[in-house]
């Protein structure tokens, strides 16, 4: 005989007075041993707070109860996660096993928990242990996290419904993705950064990303061929958030690019990565091929293909050494633009061209031209290319004799 259950809180204590009742035995009637577990047409567990606000639901059409093993199996369980007696997340899973009428749920199969709200996030897995009275899950088979454009995952994790809190645990993993997703469980293809650390703290509910170092990050750059060598990022830990997708990544920090030859080191840098953008507010050095540059602080625009050096300025170019209080290079058009106690130094020929406020443009061979912003050239600096072959002195004609 099957028959539908609900409980509550209060309604667990008196389970074993409903079983039997349920299944039509008499009360008097001994318990057997090898007893087939009494199957429901439908399964319905809900707690409430002191005022009476449900704090969590677990629902199944269909669940077998074991009453001797207090177990009871449920197919594609439903439930739902209150805070303040309003829905937060909605969970559902394949199959689950409610132990000790609702002390421990171990879901599994296609797990899902989603945040409800208007920035949803997905946590899926394999296989969960949900513990509904300390508001704790935790997740021990291919757990991930997904936004609209970021996706977290590790090889464990768990989640802490109280404070909104996901901890990943053994190879935690960042991937973003510059598109946003408006459906959060599609194939998103390859990402454009995949990030990695040894700990990571996520907070789905506001965004915030807390790691442990050290950090191994690479970047693909869009326009290149999938096969081509990708930028690499390495840090002693990052912290940001991935809603504003704002990350500050900790000292000391160091970027490469074999493709283009460029090689960075600074101390803190923050990422921007809707604009697009990064900066430091500490010393840093560089260089791009034949190029060095080094200053008090800098900012990168990649959008703009620009990077400028807002205190301490040098750049260094086959000899020729560009100083001055502010600068800016383009590294797509080569275009320098320089102000504040300008000094360009030419090695080969010690020559010095000084100025307030100097553009100009880094070429080919090495030379740096500047000109003032009305136009007029203050001074041209080439690196030769191969030694002037020697002239022939032509002779002078001799002096007419004075006549008097």
């Amino acid at each position: 005989m099957a028959c539908s259950v609900r409980w509550s809180t209060a309604a667990v204590a008196v389970l074993a007075l409903l079983l039997p009742a349920c299944s039509g035995s008499s009360l008097k009637r001994p318990a057997e041993t090898n007893a087939p577990p009494f199957v429901f047409r439908s399964l319905d567990l809900r707690q409430q707070d002191l005022l009476g606000r449900p704090t969590w639901s677990l629902s199944s059409p269909e669940a077998r109860y074991d009453m001797r093993r207090r177990v009871a199996q449920a197919e594609t369980p439903v439930g739902m996660i209150y805070r303040d007696g309003k829905p937060l997340y909605r969970l559902s899973a394949t199959s689950g096993t409610v132990i000790n009428d609702g002390a421990v749920v171990l879901l599994e199969g296609r797990i899902r928990v989603e945040q409800l709200g208007p920035s949803p996030t997905l946590i899926r897995a394999e296989r969960a242990r949900w513990f509904p009275e300390r508001k704790r899950m935790e997740i021990d088979r291919r757990p991930e996290a997904l936004d609209a454009s970021n996706r977290l995952s590790s090889d464990r994790a768990s989640f802490n419904f109280d404070d909104n809190r996901l901890r990943l645990r053994d190879n935690p993993r960042l991937q973003h993705w510059n598109r946003r997703f408006a459906s959060l469980g599609i194939d998103r293809g390859l990402e454009e950064v995949d990030l990695r650390v040894s700990e990571a703290d996520w907070y789905p509910l506001n965004g915030n990303l807390q790691t442990s170092g050290p950090v191994q990050a690479s970047r693909r750059v869009p326009g290149r061929a999938e096969n081509q060598a990708r930028q690499i990022l390495t840090a002693k830990g990052l912290d940001g958030n991935t809603r504003t997708q704002e990350y500050w990544l900790r000292a000391p920090v160091r970027f490469q690019d074999i493709v283009d030859g460029v090689e960075l080191q600074a101390g803190d840098v923050r990422f921007d990565l809707r604009e697009r953008r990064a900066s430091s507010d500490s010393p840093f050095h560089g260089s791009r091929r034949e190029l060095r540059v080094s200053g008090q602080s800098v900012v990168v625009r990649e959008d703009e293909q620009w990077i400028t050096i807002p205190a301490g300025c040098q750049l260094d170019q086959a000899g020729d050494v560009l100083q001055a209080r502010q600068c800016s290079w383009n590294w797509a058009s080569q275009e320098v633009q320089a102000e504040g106690g300008v000094e360009l130094r030419r090695r080969a020929r010690q020559q010095i061209s000084r100025g307030e406020r100097l553009s100009g443009r880094l070429g080919p061979s090495g030379e740096i031209t500047l000109t003032n912003p009305g136009g007029r050239v203050l001074s041209r600096f080439q690196v030769p290319t191969r030694p002037a072959s020697p002239r022939l002195a032509r002779p002078r004609p001799a002096a007419e004799p004075i006549r008097l």
